[in-house]
């Protein structure tokens, strides 16, 4: 389990509050740019470095790309049901949370963050006039998060990992 200190959270919360506030359009704004440092960072990486691990217990940028897939589509499928008064489908795994490969090339998980992406900017776009902002399914880390302020967290995750995935760059000579 991941320690955050108190204060951090609680600046981190604060963020997700303050940018959940935003309009849809600038919500989907935020999380664009974040998207896109993200696929700036991976998505000309070849097979052979995407494999390379920095450490045996630190993950590649395949499995990093493959848990920023997984982590994105779960929350646009709790963004939209919770918006909608529905019970948020269950998480797909505990923290590190990751879909299994399937062999495929490593432009091909470009290929599938590139449709997890597109579908969340979907998603918070067509959030309803009047989402449901009480249903709250809690963040491990942050707490109780609206939809608005899971969309605002798609930000801080990505951006958490455009940086995670700038040090394994760095780390595996990539």
């Amino acid at each position: 389990m991941v320690n955050i200190p108190d204060d951090v959270r609680a600046r981190v919360v604060s963020y997700i509050q303050h940018q959940g506030a935003k309009s849809k359009d600038g919500l989907a704004d935020l999380v664009r740019t974040s998207q896109q440092r993200y696929v700036d960072v991976v998505g000309a990486i070849t097979d052979d470095v995407a494999a390379k691990k920095p450490a045996a217990d630190e993950w590649s940028i395949r499995e990093l790309t493959r848990h920023v897939i997984t982590t994105e589509t779960y929350v646009t499928a709790l963004i939209w049901h919770s918006a909608r008064s529905q019970e948020p489908p269950p998480r797909p795994g505990g923290l590190g949370m990751t879909v299994d490969d399937d062999g495929r090339p490593f432009a091909g998980w470009v290929d599938a963050l590139r449709e997890a992406n597109a579908k969340m900017l979907e998603t918070i776009r067509g959030l309803p006039e009047a989402p449901d902002l009480a249903i709250k399914p809690v963040h491990p880390f942050f707490g109780p998060l609206n939809c608005r302020e899971w969309a605002a967290f798609q930000r801080v995750h990505d951006e958490d990992h455009v940086q995670h995935a700038g040090k394994i760059l760095v780390a595996v000579g990539g």
